[in-house]
């Protein structure tokens, strides 16, 4: 068979295609600019459809004494909401369903502030002492309360209204995160002494899930929790003990876990790591994205451009792909037919190549390398049926500038014309890449 026959090119545009490797694909469009704020105060919250972040007022006379404003974004609609223009010293945002929460600071103390995004009402929570870092699980909102040094955690039940003390004892305790009756935080038992604790709000039942060497701000969702330390991220469960996500420290933070997925910044790139498959995928800009969020249907992040300009960006995840098809990293291929192309690229730039798959055919696999290591090179897979796929070098568990991969049904994948974009993710000059298709078929 020609070569012909699997490779043509199509076109050579300016852009870098957005999408993810092979367990967790973005959607073909993407990432979206959801704003760009002179200066962010901390880490964007996400839950559902709804972006939430803290931003300096822009407005001069509001610029003083700390002022700032509470921001939200709805990724379904498309459209931004300024839910507070005026909020002293504000910040750590969380939000849950149509709830967000912050604190911010009220005459002389600090108090939790909550806002419905049904009713459009805004409301606060006052106690006594100081309010710090509130986040919030259907009609509970937990706390830290206190000094440095002698906090406590507090959760507050708006269902029954009643106030909870759910630390004991004379421990500092801090960094509280809830996912529905499960509370965890950490607590400082000496001066370099800490522990990652659990709290069963139904049985009572008390959990130590980690000691970490310093402080952190663990996050939990559906009963794991993720923190990062000494530059590694760590998964924990009372059920299945510590997980390391990671394999060598590397300057990684803002680890967060969203459903079957952790996310964090590392090197000022984006990494997912899809905990149904243990694949991991990168997004975002080289040396420049961090913080990320994770949404329903995607994931939010902070990039940093030239000059310092901010920008919150958006990427969606891709629809489930149709008919049992199957997209996983290949250490080994089995050619049966064979076509090869290649060229060199710029940062930037994407070229296109297209496959043409006859009916019948089970599987076909990419062999993709480049000639330098530290050039950073993605290609993205399109199928006929609408179903996409990124892969970056990281994607087969081999950092040697080099993607193998696959896509397999037992069913026979989508016949017709498939798209292949080799794009420029972080290069200095250009460098030289090959593509080498292998196409499989029942009874051959």
């Amino acid at each position: 068979m020609k070569r012909e026959r699997f490779f043509a090119l199509v076109a050579a545009v300016s852009v870098v295609l957005a999408g993810t490797g092979a367990a967790m694909p973005f959607a073909d469009e993407g990432p979206f600019l959801v704003a760009q704020p002179d200066a962010i105060v901390g880490t964007p919250a996400a839950g559902g459809d709804r972006i939430l972040w803290i931003e300096l007022a822009t407005v001069p006379e509001f610029a003083l004494f700390g002022d700032r404003a509470i921001h939200a974004y709805n990724t379904t609609s498309g459209t931004a909401t300024l839910i507070r223009s005026r909020a002293a010293n504000a910040r750590s945002p969380d939000i849950d369903g149509d709830l967000a929460v912050w604190e911010e600071e009220r005459g002389t103390t600090t108090d939790i502030v909550l806002y419905n995004f049904r009713t459009g009402t805004v409301s606060a929570l006052h106690t006594a002492a100081l309010q710090h870092n509130p986040r919030v699980s259907g009609s509970r909102i937990v706390w830290e309360e206190g000094f440095d040094g002698e906090r406590g955690i507090r959760m507050y039940d708006m269902t029954t209204g009643s106030l909870y003390g759910l630390s004991t004892g004379k421990n500092d305790c801090f960094a509280p995160d809830i996912d529905g009756t499960t509370v965890v935080w950490v607590e400082q038992s000496d001066r370099d002494a800490y522990a990652i604790v659990s709290a069963d709000l139904v049985s009572g039942r008390r959990d130590v899930l980690g000691v970490p060497s310093v402080p952190v701000s663990p996050r939990i969702d559906g009963g794991r929790t993720v923190w990062e330390d000494e530059g590694l991220i760590q998964l924990a469960s009372t059920e299945d003990g510590v997980t390391t996500l990671t394999r060598e420290p590397a300057p990684r933070s803002g680890a967060i876990i969203g459903e079957a997925i952790v996310a964090w910044s590392e090197e000022g790139r984006i990494i997912c790591h899809d905990l149904s498959d243990g694949q991991t995928t990168r997004t975002g800009k080289r040396q420049a994205s961090t913080k990320p969020a994770i949404l329903d249907d995607g994931i939010a992040w902070v990039d940093e451009g030239n000059g310092g300009v901010l920008s919150i960006r958006y990427q969606p995840f891709a629809s489930p792909h149709p008919g049992g098809l199957q997209v996983e990293p290949a250490a080994v291929v089995t050619p049966v037919s064979m076509g090869t192309q290649g060229g060199r690229i710029r940062e930037g730039e994407c070229a296109w190549y297209a496959l043409d798959v006859s009916p019948g055919t089970t599987g076909i696999s990419l062999d993709f390398s480049w000639e330098i290591v530290d050039e950073s090179l993605s290609c993205t897979l399109i199928g006929p049926g609408g179903a996409v796929f990124r892969f970056t070098d990281s994607d087969d568990e081999a950092m040697d500038a080099r993607i193998r991969v696959s896509v397999t049904s037992p069913a026979g994948i989508i016949p017709g014309r498939w798209y292949c974009a080799v794009s420029g993710e972080s290069v200095r000059e250009d460098v030289s890449y090959a593509i080498v298709w292998y196409e499989s078929a029942t009874g051959r």
